[in-house]
């Protein structure tokens, strides 16, 4: 099958968890969305505090003049929701220190969804040679406002994901420094400039474009009049756990397991925010949500979790049609 970019006003948005994403975002009328240092710190701040309340991966970045290049990989919280409060909150302070009104940045900002397993080393190489690319300095470790130096290094701040994407480069932290240093020298055989690009959307191969893009015109039916009470009773049911034991201070790791799947079902099936869910259990909402973006991210490679998912929420669905 053969897929051709539509021509389309507004490109879909492809959101699930644990994907990722290039985002590309530029200043209005190709103006200057950062006029100094303390606007580039204010910046990273801002994304420090939305990756710890939405509970996303900044894999590497990169601040230019008037643009910003971002490696996302998403958790339960979608990507528009992430971006929506990241550029509001910066525009705020933008045009309060600054005396300015309207819009900084301009229109939407762009996303595109990377086959990640092919082409995340080569979007990590691509981003970081952006000021190279621009001309602003020789070399990538040259430029201060991007996660180029925090690679070489083997490690960056807490808000900065190097693990993921260094595991891939080497077993130790010395070899997978070894091996970054040697990315940024040489060109990766799956380059990220060279990747086909589908819909304004997708970069990657066409089989995983064509699965993508399908993503776009899926609606899921949400169940409305769902309660988390109702989602508590299917899940103790088929875990065989009383629900008694998953109101409880209890950390037993199979009664937390079973919170996080209540969160997730209520989420999935019926739209219910994972604050709400955490208020149910009196739990901390941002630990709420890594735990379930963490078993988002367990169920694509655990067959057996993601039956055991699918179970509970056809169970709250089949109980919907009943009625």
């Amino acid at each position: 099958m053969v897929l051709f970019a539509a021509r389309m006003p507004r490109p879909p948005r492809i959101e699930y968890p644990g994907a990722l994403y290039h985002v590309i975002v530029r200043g209005n009328e190709r103006k200057a969305v950062f006029r100094d240092d303390a606007d580039r710190s204010k910046y990273l701040e801002r994304l420090a505090h939305y990756r710890e309340t939405h509970g996303f991966r900044l894999l590497a970045y990169c601040l230019m003049d008037n643009h910003v290049h971002l490696a996302v990989l998403t958790g339960a919280i979608a990507l528009s929701r992430i971006m929506a409060g990241l550029q509001t909150s910066y525009t705020q302070y933008f045009n309060r220190r600054h005396r300015r009104v309207g819009h900084l940045f301009q229109g939407r900002y762009k996303a595109l969804l990377v086959e990640k397993d092919r082409y995340a080393l080569g979007l990590l190489r691509y981003i970081h040679e952006n000021p190279v690319q621009a001309r602003v300095v020789r070399r990538p470790e040259d430029f201060p406002w991007s996660s180029d130096r925090d690679y070489r290094r083997g490690h960056g701040p807490e808000w900065l994901d190097t693990g993921t994407l260094l595991s891939m480069l080497g077993r130790s932290r010395a070899a997978a420094v070894r091996g970054y240093r040697r990315l940024m020298r040489e060109e990766p055989e799956d380059s990220y400039e060279e990747a086909r690009s589908f819909g304004q959307v997708v970069k990657g191969e066409e089989e995983f474009a064509e699965r993508m893009l399908s993503l776009a015109s899926e609606k899921p039916m949400l169940r409305r009049d769902l309660t988390l009470d109702a989602v508590e009773r299917a899940v103790a049911k088929l875990e065989g756990l009383e629900r008694e034991r998953l109101r409880g201070p209890g950390r037993l790791r199979r009664d937390a397991r079973a919170r996080l799947i209540v969160a997730w079902a209520a989420r999935a099936v019926g739209g219910i925010s994972l604050a709400r869910t955490a208020r149910h259990f009196g739990r901390d909402n941002s630990t709420m949500a890594r735990g379930v973006q963490r078993l988002e991210e367990a169920m694509h490679g655990d067959r057996p979790l993601r039956r055991r998912l699918d179970r509970v929420a056809e169970a709250l669905r089949r109980r919907h049609r009943k009625k």
